[in-house]
């Protein structure tokens, strides 16, 4: 067989390979579609690997039957070995670190019961899966690892005192998870005045979302080191207290029990309250026109509370008005002396 058809043969192999590797793709994706939604979570990991590995693979194996032809490449055969083994190994690594890094994801979302993401040990299981896949690989091609690990060591010393305040992020990330005090998914109020749901967790900072959809970016140290109140735990329903006034004429009963009915309708109507808590009113204060108390509701989420004391404000003052409960506008009494009495009379002679 002569030199060109040679070449065209191991062309074509070589060609052939990644076609191999794409149909092989699209035929595990398909299948994979197929799988029922009960076994879907453990077939998506199963055939992750294989949609991963199936172009390089078919690739590296078309590049080895094309190379074992005698084409004459001035290559050595150890060598072209060498490098194929390599490549295997690297991609491998790659797949592996991807599904291990998803069945680290799916089994803390399930231990947790968390809903938002964690990149955090995603990102850790990926690093630790490539860094062993590269070091395995360096030591299939014939390179020694015991001396890069002693310079990777004093290396990694030096890299960790430079880069102190984003391995100070890293652990801290992983103290905030671990502790399992606040998850993704949960909404927090920071002392310094940041409120929002925790959407996601990485190696450096935790992302916050507020109400208005906007992200708060938070370092992992600051965020652990803050003093922080999680409206989630440990229930997410919360007491949501409106301060109310009655008249001093008002029958302070009577109050009590419209306002109690108010209370108990709203909350039952709406789906942000809580209907199976039972309002409170307590009397709190001799205000300066008229008797204050406040009113406990309890909404089901925290950025539920403000619906909720809006219609309780608009049903409350509909109800007064029907039943002529008076709501007291703001008023001071003034107890002249007769020499205050004689200063005004004076000074409204003087004037002109």
């Amino acid at each position: 067989m002569n030199k060109p058809v040679i070449w065209a043969i191991a062309a074509a192999l070589a060609i052939a390979g990644p076609f191999v590797g794409i149909t092989a793709r699209r035929l595990i994706d398909r299948i994979a579609a197929k799988t029922s939604a009960h076994t879907r979570a453990v077939h998506r990991m199963t055939f992750g690997l294989a949609h991963d590995l199936a172009v390089p693979v078919a690739s590296l194996a078309g590049l080895t039957l094309a190379l074992a032809l005698p084409t004459g490449l001035p290559v050595s055969h150890t060598t072209v070995k060498q490098m194929l083994e390599a490549a295997l190994l690297l991609a491998i690594t790659y797949a592996v670190a991807r599904l291990a890094a998803e069945v680290v994801t799916t089994v803390a979302r399930r231990v947790t019961g968390i809903s938002g993401s964690v990149t955090l040990f995603s990102t850790i299981t990926r690093i630790i899966v490539f860094v062993l896949g590269v070091l395995i690989t360096l030591q299939s091609v014939g390179i020694q690892i015991t001396p890069l690990l002693g310079a990777l060591g004093i290396g990694a010393l030096a890299i960790a005192l430079a880069l102190e305040g984003t391995l100070a992020n890293l652990f801290a990330g992983v103290h905030i998870l671990a502790s399992k005090t606040v998850q993704p998914g949960d909404f927090v109020k920071l002392d310094s005045g940041e409120t929002g749901w925790v959407s996601d967790v990485n190696w450096r900072t935790t992302t916050i979302q507020d109400i208005p959809g906007n992200f708060i970016i938070v370092p992992n140290r600051k965020f652990a080191d803050a003093i922080l109140t999680n409206f989630h735990r440990p229930e997410q329903d919360m007491a949501v207290t409106v301060e109310v006034s009655a008249s001093y004429d008002s029958d302070l009963d009577y109050v009590e029990s419209v306002t109690m009915d108010v209370a108990r309708r709203v909350m039952k109507e709406l789906d942000v309250g809580f209907a199976g808590a039972d309002p409170r009113v307590r009397f709190h204060t001799f205000g300066e026109s008229g008797v204050q108390f406040r009113v406990v509701l309890r909404t089901r989420h925290y950025e539920d509370q403000y619906l909720l004391v809006s219609e309780f404000i608009k049903a409350l003052h509909r109800r007064y008005r029907e039943l002529g409960i008076a709501i007291p506008y703001p008023m001071r009494m003034l107890t002249l002396t007769d020499h205050d009495r004689q200063s005004q009379l004076l000074t409204s002679l003087h004037t002109p």
